[in-house]
């Protein structure tokens, strides 16, 4: 999911709160290089909506010439939804790994890990602050000290349930980083199972690959010229 903005009143574009403009919501799907969807919606839709129905028909069409092939459906955390993930799961070969926003208890359950980022990060950074010192003045910010450590990472595996909307358990990956500009927390929730894909694995080679997406949809968009016009499916 992405912004098409717009100017002017054109049909289906609404105000988005989040993307701070009056815009459409395309829906993409890649697979590598290629593009299988592109669908314009309403900024106003639910940020899920037609994420399922597009994901049912490009899996069959797949299926119907790869029946064996093995699908992994990566996706950011608008598209974390129940019925989702139980489709993915009720297909054969079919596995996916998708962000989620953290919450008070994934933030409990990742506090173990949160403290061993921050001692890391801070035991790293005493030497260098000790030596750096010398260089500034007496009460002077010490700030750009601190960025030149590397931040902190960790993570850790968990098996985690929503209270009302996940039908089952299901593995959540949390990756925890602790440096200059604080603490960043990060989820995903995937089917694909531990012991074939450790944490830091399963979050850096199958999950962070979906960055390349973006490449793709700025092709679309900026090379590509894919300006707005709705009630278009490509």
């Amino acid at each position: 999911m992405t912004d098409d903005q717009v100017h002017g009143k054109q049909q289906g574009a609404f105000y988005n709160k989040y993307y701070q403009g009056v815009c459409y919501a395309p829906l993409y799907i890649f697979c590598g290089n290629h593009l299988l969807v592109a669908k314009l919606r309403s900024s106003n839709v639910d940020p899920a909506a037609g994420g399922l129905e597009e994901l049912q028909r490009v899996i069959g069409i797949i299926r119907k010439k790869w029946k064996s092939t093995h699908i992994l459906v990566r996706a950011d955390s608008a598209y974390a939804r129940e019925e989702i993930m139980k489709f993915c799961e009720e297909q054969a070969d079919v596995d996916y790994v998708v962000a989620m926003a953290t919450n008070c208890q994934l933030k409990l359950r990742a506090s173990d890990i949160i403290e061993k980022a921050k001692a890391d990060y801070e035991q790293r950074l005493a030497p260098v602050s000790k030596s750096m010192s010398t260089l500034f003045s007496q009460g002077e910010d010490l700030e750009e000290v601190r960025k030149l450590v590397p931040n902190s990472t960790w993570f850790c595996s968990l098996c985690y349930q929503t209270e009302k909307s996940w039908s089952r358990q299901r593995r959540v990956v949390t990756k925890v980083s602790y440096g200059s500009e604080g603490l960043k927390i990060r989820h995903v929730v995937t089917s694909l199972p531990a012991s074939k894909f450790p944490p830091s694995k399963l979050y850096m080679d199958k999950y962070c690959p979906r960055g390349e997406m973006e490449n793709r949809i700025k092709e679309q968009q900026l090379d590509l010229f894919a300006l707005p016009n709705f009630n278009t499916n490509i």
